[in-house]
Order: C-alpha cells, then sequence, then structure tokens
C-alpha cells in the first residue's frame, strides 16, 4: 500500500491538488490508498480541506 511514499511527499501532494483523485493520480495510487496514508500520517487531505472550509464559510454567514 504505501509504495515506499513519505510523509513529506504526501503532505506536498495533498496541497498541490485540488481533489484526491489528482493527487491519487500524481503518486500512481488508488483514491483509497490516498485517503489512507493522509489519515495515517495525520495529513488533511484535499476533501477534508474543502469540507473544513465550507463549514467554516456556513458558520461565517450565519453568526
Amino acid at each position: 500500500m504505501n509504495k515506499g511514499f513519505s510523509k513529506k511527499q504526501i503532505a506536498r501532494v495533498a496541497r498541490m491538488y485540488k481533489c484526491n483523485q489528482d493527487a491519487s493520480r500524481a503518486l500512481g495510487i488508488t483514491i483509497r490508498s490516498f485517503s489512507r496514508l493522509c489519515r495515517k500520517y495525520e495529513i488533511e487531505s484535499p476533501f477534508a480541506r474543502r469540507q473544513r472550509q465550507r463549514c467554516q464559510v456556513a458558520k461565517s454567514t450565519n453568526l
């Protein structure tokens, strides 16, 4: 599953790409494997980042 990817590599790809699918393609692994690696290394995936941003916007508009 790991294929020798370091935490640094996973974090960089997670920051660079807008969605998990693009990030996983860049690494040559499945989306599921990319998501698992993000959870393993406690890295915010592009999907999680988008969800967090949506939540923050929703909270700010409800004030």
